[in-house]
């Protein structure tokens, strides 16, 4: 697919966002005191309206139910469920603040993995600060109305004291556990991605992520 320039990506993101945005359902919890609910976006890519280059259906942020992702992190990641296709396409990742002013944007090759990640830079997002991130793939490069679009939010916490890091395998799933337990969502999906992209044949990692995958409530979605 060819590069989309920025007029056009800019104008087609705003027709695809005025047709796509909807809002969640509460899911799972919080970092402790949070007030925050289910917020607007949308996790997964389901049905165009048309003729598309990839299986729309199977394009999905790994994100919280309720839209937001909470990470410690300075340098956080962010993980989406792509579709498989005959050639490689790109996917467009663009991060906002809470008043919409764009911060950081960045293009991800997609079609040849099933998961992608986006790796923000050090120090990018403040603490306890909303960010609003879209993602959006051309599903039809000659009508950019078609495009594809996922939006959440992401939220940096101050870190709380953790487990020693280790390379350990059963030490870095009890670290996703105790990620999971703190409301740490965006910093237990980035831990257990890595670790079922780098273990793909270790039972007790392939039994975290479907149970994660799972609790994502995306188990029909990702591949």
């Amino acid at each position: 697919m060819g590069t989309v320039t920025r007029p056009r990506f800019l104008l087609a993101l705003a027709m695809a966002l005025g047709l796509a945005m909807f809002v969640g359902s509460p899911g799972l919890a919080q970092p402790s005191g949070s007030d925050r609910g289910a917020f607007p976006g949308r996790r997964v890519g389901g049905g165009t309206r048309g003729d598309c280059a990839i299986n729309s259906r199977s394009l999905a942020a790994l994100t919280p139910t309720s839209n937001l992702g909470v990470t410690a992190s300075d340098r956080p990641s962010l993980y989406f469920s792509v579709p498989t296709a005959a050639a490689p396409y790109h996917g467009q990742f663009i991060l906002h603040d809470a008043d919409e002013n764009r911060l950081y944007e960045t293009t991800v090759v997609a079609g040849t993995e099933p998961i992608v990640g986006v790796h923000l830079p050090a120090d990018l997002i403040a603490t306890d600060q909303d960010y609003h991130w879209y993602f959006v793939v051309a599903c039809n490069p000659r009508d950019l109305s078609q495009n594809v679009v996922l939006e959440g939010w992401l939220r940096r916490v101050q870190p709380t004291p953790a487990p020693a890091n280790t390379t350990l395998v059963d030490s870095q799933l009890g670290l996703v556990e105790t990620y999971q337990t703190q409301g740490l969502w965006s910093d237990a999906i980035a831990l257990l991605v890595e670790l079922h992209q780098a273990h793909p044949d270790n039972p007790l990692v392939q039994a975290q992520w479907s149970r994660l995958i799972e609790t994502l409530d995306l188990a029909t979605v990702v591949q």
